[in-house]
């Protein structure tokens, strides 16, 4: 590997994963990736590596492990080394190929990427694959009768599929975004060019 590639990816890197929090800010400002207990955040990556020299790796929940002082900048830190080293396989996959990057191969290295926090994330932090592991027990919830139907309840309902999947779906948005921003970044910068 070129040694230039791994400095020319560190603001591809930067910029990648920048962009990816932006939006994801942006989407929880305006509610749409959902509501209810917050499942991910720096703070928590920070907590997993933070406790990993401790011997823990897996959590049972890590949002009731208890914090960490440093988490938070940990947590940062950790993020943006992930977004460089993930720029820079990026770069080095294009290399070894003798292909271009595209905005199209870039947007699908993104969303392949996802796979870490599906199957690695996730689970050690005690969300289960895909994160799809309710963060409380399922339970029924009364649901009220249709206006002027019979006075009551209609029935009962279970945790949606869709609460289920929220933050599979999530992750691979914020992972095709990232994808996205190295787009960006690879267009501004031209690394291979």
């Amino acid at each position: 590997m070129d040694l230039a590639l791994i400095f020319i990816a560190l603001p591809l890197g930067l910029i990648s994963t920048a962009v990816m929090d932006v939006n994801a800010r942006a989407l929880s400002v305006v509610g749409i990736t959902g509501r209810g207990e917050r499942r991910t955040g720096p703070d928590l990556l920070g907590r997993w590596i933070g406790y990993m020299p401790r011997g823990v790796f897996r959590h049972e929940d890590i949002r009731r492990t208890p914090p960490l002082p440093y988490e938070l900048r940990l947590g940062f830190v950790v993020h943006y080394t992930i977004g460089w080293s993930l720029a820079l396989a990026y770069l080095w996959g294009i290399d070894l190929s003798g292909r271009d990057p595209t905005p199209v191969n870039a947007v699908v290295y993104g969303i392949a990427t996802t796979g870490f926090a599906w199957f690695l994330m996730f689970p050690a932090w005690g969300m289960g694959w895909f994160g799809a592991r309710p963060p409380e027990p399922v339970v029924e919830t009364p649901v009220p009768s249709a206006p002027g139907g019979p006075a009551g309840l209609a029935g009962r309902r279970r945790d949606s599929w869709r609460s289920r999947t929220r933050l599979a779906r999530s992750s691979l948005w914020n992972h095709a975004i990232f994808g996205l921003g190295l787009a960006l970044a690879v267009a501004i910068f031209d690394p291979l060019g």
